[in-house]
């Protein structure tokens, strides 16, 4: 089998035949441009229910059969998808209560997409008749390689739902989880405002109310919401197992997106998608994290499934995004894991809510610059797929992502500069909102969807500015691979995560705790004892009280054992530790709690493994984890792939062997130099280099190690 990179596009054939005079005649020019592109795979389908069973029970499947004999006759692949996002108007005209209903009350109008309720018995039996129907009569087509499940469940504020099949669907949950009204009673605490229920038919959906509502209610409606779509989707995956066993299947996720749990969601997939889009806001280093968040929900490489090639249609500012930018995004994708990658999309629409999004090709059917990028890197692709089989991304450190915890925090964040949707403009000159640089190496503000990864950014980007791997993973995963975990905002303690973090530091881990740790139980309850709960054993320490600082008042801490005397600078939140004998690496250097302690460790020795719990009472930008690493990561073996300067990030994938494919990535708008170990050849170009590289702006070189070699400095 030739080893092979999937690079391809998003196409809509449907869309072209009714648009253009030439109608379909179009889709053989589009083919072979597709093919002079070095393009192997296409996506098609995802929203064309009404098309493909235009009548209930009448199925069209010619239109699609003519789009995918042209595409394979010019030797491209397919990925198929479910087309369930968007149910036909017939449906909807003859079920409207199928579209779901906001936490006001109103119901969603009919005549775009995500209007279906996963709860609906009307949708779902649509959506397995059309899924199965198309599923078994595409089952052994040549072109067909795999699947693509629906499209970015949850988008468009549609992974929660408050009609009454959901309101139903929701008791019956909740009867299945506590099996009795007592023991429901009790996780709540219902008895606070006399909540108390005593049938099951009494317990409403949290919509939206005079007052707050019981954040355990709200809690568990989250767990529901998720849920929902995880049992939708693993029917739509039994099909397709079921028909298409040869096939891989896939979805398109949406990075950081807060609704869904993402590792139950895709639980049954064969490896995850996403959707890599570098909006308002979005930076190099939020767009690694999620790559890398991605490539940790199975713990696999992935695909990127729509990839920007130009201007998008929905951000809060669309600018063109500068020549380079397509390939950066390429290699960036393929550094972090990618296996395909996916341009969105193939042209430009002429009609619809998208055309303000760019193509590889325009509107006038003309080549754009991204059209001229992604030929390039299909002509580089050829060379590179060999080398790149069989590798992935390997990390020593992992930082930890818990839905529960970010769920908990959302809806009770006590401070409205921790909401995922916060205005910029409360966090304008508060430090612990500068975490992230941009291409220049200016700071910015987490704005846009960044907001979304804003609790993990600040560890994060200290890390990718070092160049050290990061695998972002769940609480539960096996840990014992990681050098150093670090767990920014584990709010919300399940007994199993409790399990798994005492398992890593008795193993000899060195586990970082970050504030607001360990103190809600699973239920969203306050622990009935100190902060960090029933972590407090790792840490020795606990939280004496907390407090909350407004946007612009900061802290500063000191660190009293450090040679470098200088204060880190840190805000919006500050907890007050009792060392109860821990070590104090940093305490707060003004204010009426001067002095007091703000950063702790604790070493133990367990079974002769010498773990250790940092505890973190303090929120703030890279600059605090900078410090934080000094102390550890050398104690702890953990090293740069390579020491590059700020704005050249180096990322490798690794095979099994042990064999190195390393990628520089230059994201600043100037010229840096790079001291290497050894001279090397650069994969994408051949030229061979000597140990002091020149890489320009927006350049990207890749060379392969046959070992790992010590990392070098830069100049």
């Amino acid at each position: 089998m030739v080893a092979m990179i999937y690079f391809g596009c998003d196409y809509y054939p449907e869309q072209w035949r009714q648009w253009l005079e030439e109608g379909e005649a179009r889709w053989k020019t589009d083919a072979q441009l597709m093919r002079e592109a070095g393009m192997n795979v296409v996506r098609l389908a995802e929203f064309a229910w009404g098309l493909l069973e235009p009548e209930p029970d009448h199925f069209d499947f010619t239109w699609l059969d003519r789009a995918i004999d042209v595409l394979h006759h010019h030797d491209l692949k397919v990925v198929l998808c479910t087309p369930t996002p968007t149910p036909p108007p017939w449906l909807l005209a003859e079920h409207p209560d199928i579209a779901q209903v906001t936490a006001s009350g109103r119901r969603q109008g009919p005549g775009t997409r995500r209007e279906g309720c996963a709860n609906h018995p009307i949708y779902r039996e649509r959506s397995r008749i059309i899924s199965q129907e198309m599923v078994r009569y595409y089952a052994d087509h040549p072109a067909v390689i795999g699947w693509q499940t629906d499209n970015e469940f949850g988008c468009h504020d549609s992974a929660y739902c408050y009609c009454r099949h959901c309101e139903r669907a929701f008791r019956t949950w909740l009867a299945a989880r506590y099996g009795s009204l007592e023991a429901l009673n009790q996780a709540w605490g219902t008895a606070f405002w006399g909540e108390v229920y005593a049938d099951w038919d009494l317990i409403p959906l949290p919509s939206l109310s005079a007052a707050e509502r019981n954040p355990s209610h709200l809690l568990d409606f989250r767990r529901f919401g998720s849920d929902t779509w995880r049992d939708f989707h693993n029917m739509e995956i039994e099909i397709l197992r079921r028909h298409c066993p040869h096939h891989f299947i896939t979805h398109n996720l949406m990075g950081f997106f807060m609704d869904l749990d993402y590792y139950d969601l895709c639980q049954e997939l064969d490896f995850v998608s996403w959707d890599n889009y570098h909006y308002h806001g979005a930076t190099p280093a939020t767009i690694a994290a999620t790559h890398d968040h991605m490539w940790g929900i199975l713990q696999r490489n992935f695909w990127v499934m729509e990839q920007q090639v130009g201007q998008i249609n929905w951000s809060a500012y669309n600018p063109m995004p500068a020549p380079g930018f397509v390939r950066l995004k390429t290699y960036q994708a393929l550094a972090h894991g990618a296996d395909g990658i996916v341009y969105f999309r193939w042209r430009q629409a002429l009609a619809g809510s998208e055309q303000y999004h760019s193509g590889l090709l325009d509107h006038a059917g003309r080549k754009t610059a991204g059209y001229a990028e992604a030929q390039q890197i299909g002509s580089e692709l050829a060379r590179l797929a060999p080398v790149l089989e069989a590798t992935q991304p390997q990390a020593e450190i992992a930082i930890l992502l818990d839905y529960d915890s970010r769920w908990a925090l959302e809806i009770q964040p006590h401070t409205t500069c921790l909401r995922a949707n916060v205005d910029a403009t409360y966090t304008v000159v508060n430090p612990a909102t500068l975490v992230d640089p941009d291409a220049t190496g200016s700071w910015q503000y987490m704005i846009g969807r960044a907001w979304q990864m804003w609790p993990f950014a600040a560890p994060y980007v200290a890390l990718w500015e070092r160049n050290i791997p990061v695998a972002i993973v769940a609480p539960e995963s096996d840990l014992s691979r990681y050098k150093v975990v670090c767990a920014p905002f584990l709010n919300l303690l399940r007994p199993a995560v409790v399990e798994a973090l005492r398992g890593y530091v008795h193993g000899g881990g060195t586990l970082i705790l970050g504030p607001r740790a360990g103190l809600k139980d699973q239920h969203n309850k306050l622990f009935p004892m100190p902060q960090p709960g029933p972590l407090s054993e790792l840490t020795s320490a606990s939280v004496r009280f907390f407090d909350v600082l407004e946007p612009n008042r900061t802290h500063r801490l000191v660190w009293p054992h450090a040679s470098d005397l200088r204060a880190t600078e840190i805000g919006l939140w500050a907890e007050v530790l009792d060392a109860n004998g821990a070590e104090v690496l940093a305490t707060y250097e003004q204010g009426w709690y001067a002095g007091e302690a703000a950063i702790t460790r604790h070493r133990a020795v367990l079974d002769g493994a010498r773990g250790q719990t940092i505890y973190l009472g303090c929120m703030g930008g890279p600059q605090l984890y900078h410090r934080l690493f000094d102390l550890l990561l050398g104690d702890a073996g953990v090293e740069p792939i390579l020491a590059a300067p700020a704005g050249v990030e180096v990322m490798a994938r690794v095979a099994r062997d042990g064999r190195r494919v390393v990628f520089l990535l230059n994201h600043a708008q100037r010229e840096f130099y790079v001291t290497l170990p050894h001279e090397i050849t650069d994969l994408l170009t051949g030229l061979q280099h000597g140990r002091r590289l020149s890489i320009a702006a927006g350049q990207v070189i890749i060379y392969e190690d046959q070992a790992a070699a010590a990392p070098a400095t830069p100049t």
